[in-house]
C-alpha cells in the first residue's frame, strides 16, 4: 500500500486574484438564494394579517420584482372601514417619523426589520396619496418591502457583501476561486 499526501493551498476571499474573485462571485450568484427570503415572506403574511387579510398565491423573484406574482384575500368588511377605523389600523403598525412616515424600528408584525418596509409602504400611500382601499394599501406595503429586499439581495451578491459573508463565515477558496 502506498500513501500519498497532497497539499492544497487555500485562500481567503481577500487573498484571491481578481479573476479568482470573479469566479467565486459567479459561483455564489449561481448557487445563492436570498438569505432573508423566508423572513420577508413571513413579514408579508403578518402584515396582511394585521389588516385581517391573507397573503395568497405568491411567487417571488428577489432579483427581478417584475416577475413576481402575489395576491391578497381581503374580507369585504375590511373594504368598508371608516376613515377613523382605517387610521387606527395604520397607526397601530408602530411609531414613525411624522415627516418621512418611516417607521421607528418597532417591527410590530414579526420582529424582523422588513416589517417596517411593509408598514412604511402602506403608511405612505395612506397619508400622502389618500389611499383608503385596504387591498391597495397591502400592495403598497408589498411593493415597498420587495424594493428593499431587491436592494438587500443585490448587496448580498455584490463583491463587498460577498466578501463580508466570506470573512464572517471563514470561507476558504482554492487558487482559482472554487470553495474549499
Amino acid at each position: 500500500m502506498k500513501k500519498v499526501t497532497t497539499v492544497t493551498e487555500v485562500y481567503t476571499f481577500a487573498e484571491l486574484s481578481k479573476s479568482a474573485k470573479q469566479k467565486a462571485l459567479e459561483n455564489n450568484a449561481n448557487e445563492s438564494e436570498y438569505f432573508w427570503g423566508y423572513d420577508a415572506i413571513n413579514s408579508l403574511k403578518k402584515f396582511a394579517e394585521h389588516f385581517n387579510s391573507e397573503l395568497k398565491n405568491w411567487s417571488i423573484d428577489w432579483a427581478n420584482q417584475y416577475r413576481n406574482e402575489i395576491s391578497f384575500d381581503v374580507p369585504t368588511y375590511m373594504q368598508e372601514l371608516t376613515q377613523d377605523e382605517l387610521t387606527e389600523y395604520i397607526e397601530s403598525m408602530g411609531s414613525y417619523n411624522k415627516e418621512t412616515l418611516s417607521g421607528d424600528g418597532e417591527c410590530k408584525f414579526t420582529g424582523f426589520c422588513m416589517d417596517e418596509d411593509a408598514a412604511d409602504g402602506a403608511r405612505i400611500d395612506f397619508y400622502k396619496n389618500g389611499e383608503t382601499d385596504v387591498k391597495e394599501l397591502l400592495y403598497s406595503g408589498y411593493c415597498n418591502l420587495i424594493a428593499a429586499c431587491k436592494k438587500d439581495y443585490e448587496y448580498q451578491l455584490s463583491e463587498e457583501g460577498f466578501s463580508e459573508m466570506c470573512e464572517a463565515n471563514e470561507y476558504e477558496f482554492t487558487e482559482n476561486g472554487e470553495r474549499f
